[in-house]
């Protein structure tokens, strides 16, 4: 968005707009309790999503983008350690961010996350209907917000966009004199919309702190073939490194999807009605985790077969700053000075970081991601085996979680350290 000769009008109007807009309190958006929560994974519905041709071409670049950020996050993690991310989550509030950007930075940051070529209209109406779909199903809750400094003049019509097409809460808080009592308030918000998964935000809010804009994803499903507990057993679960921990693994065989590769096995689990799954890549022997990472094919052809599955009950927070790795991506020029104009033309971005829950069980899974982002003022196999295959995941592995309409990836993760 170009700066016209109305700022001064705009600015105005914001500052009237902030005025009249009230906070975001925990109370207007009570948490559900566990049994809340426990009903609406075990009411859920069917995801129904139909795309385009165009929008399938949205979702496929949001894909690639998910697997080369993926992949530059585990290039750079310590030894051992659990990498997660939520790709949709960061999408959504680059999105929202894109809609206060001037017109080059813009499109860099669209070509990017969304394909060469999109339109800031294509991607909001996209992310609006998708948004739409995955909520009506109760398996998937997504909330969006932004918060100003108090009396700090923001565009309208970047906040009456990202209300309109990304139903965003807007609240302002005193970054300058209650920095603490800021953080605080937009932690509960992310208690609240991930469902006491998330607690606590790696959130780096100071003085000079002048708008954030924070996406929260929350995915909650039933296997579609759970585990039996009583088949749980204790094992030794190796990381990428060689180290060992003991462990609580499932156990099954059924029919599920499956197909390799010379380097790795891939395994489909289906959730309940088969509208998302989550895909196992387990590194075969003489290979690890950090060996496949980013060069995973998560659309490799697969068949159904007898598998026989040991998979580990996991349970682990990550946290991750992720600003540095979007330059390497491409995205470069709305970290420019003067990008944001569509916004304030006096902000750059301070910080992009990203909140991880993960924790798969018997009867299914429960993750949840937020996304925030702070401004401050510029200061090869045989497809029907006779026997079950083994898939042992009793070492470092890598998982993705996608819905089964268009393969957004909601979640994607390496996981080197086994939590309960």
């Amino acid at each position: 968005m170009k700066k016209t000769g109305l700022y001064s009008l705009v600015v105005l109007a914001a500052l009237l707009l902030g005025s009249c807009e009230s906070p975001i309190e925990p109370d207007d958006n009570p948490r559900p309790t566990p049994t809340d929560v426990k009903e609406r994974i075990e009411n859920a519905t069917p995801l129904l999503l139909k795309a385009s041709r165009a929008e399938q071409a949205l979702a496929q670049a949001g894909t690639s983008f998910a697997d080369d950020l993926f992949a530059e996050v585990c290039k750079k993690a310590k030894k051992d350690e659990n990498v997660c991310l939520s790709p949709l989550s960061l999408e959504i509030a680059l999105g929202m961010l894109a809609n206060g950007v001037e017109t080059e930075a813009q499109k860099e940051l669209l070509s990017v996350i969304a394909g060469e070529g999109t339109g800031i209209d294509d991607m909001n109406a996209w992310y609006h209907k998708l948004r739409d779909a995955l909520e009506t199903t109760g398996n998937v809750c997504l909330a969006n917000a932004m918060w100003a400094q108090k009396d700090y003049p923001i565009n309208p019509d970047f906040i009456h966009t990202n209300q309109t097409y990304y139903d965003a809460e807007m609240g302002h808080l005193d970054f300058i004199r209650k920095t603490k009592e800021a953080k605080d308030s937009i932690c509960r918000w992310a208690d609240i919309h991930t469902f006491g998964c998330i607690k606590e935000l790696n959130l780096p809010l100071t003085s000079d702190t002048r708008m954030v804009l924070a996406n929260a994803t929350w995915l909650g499903a039933l296997w579609q073939e759970p585990f039996e507990e009583a088949m749980t057993r204790k094992e030794t679960f190796t990381s990428s490194g060689g180290k060992k921990q003991t462990i609580s693994m499932m156990g099954q065989t059924k029919d599920f999807a499956y197909g390799e590769t010379d380097d790795y096995q891939l395994l489909e689990m289906p959730m309940k009605y088969r509208s998302f799954s989550m895909l196992v890549a387990l590194p075969k022997k003489g290979r690890t985790a950090d060996d496949i990472v980013g060069n995973i094919d998560w659309e490799l052809a697969t068949k159904s077969c007898p598998v026989k599955v040991s998979l580990p009950k996991f349970n682990f927070k990550t946290t991750n700053e992720l600003k540095d790795f979007l330059p390497e991506l491409g995205i470069r020029k709305v970290f420019v000075p003067g990008a944001l104009s569509g916004i304030n033309d006096e902000l750059i971005i301070a910080f992009i970081n990203q909140d991880v829950s993960v924790s798969v069980y018997e009867t299914g899974t429960e993750m949840a991601a937020v996304t925030t982002i702070g401004m401050e003022k510029n200061a090869g196999f045989d497809p029907t085996p006779k026997q079950p295959v083994e898939f042992n995941a009793d070492h470092a592995f890598v998982f993705c979680v996608r819905d089964n309409a268009c393969h957004n990836t909601l979640f994607i993760g390496k996981v080197e350290e086994i939590g309960e």
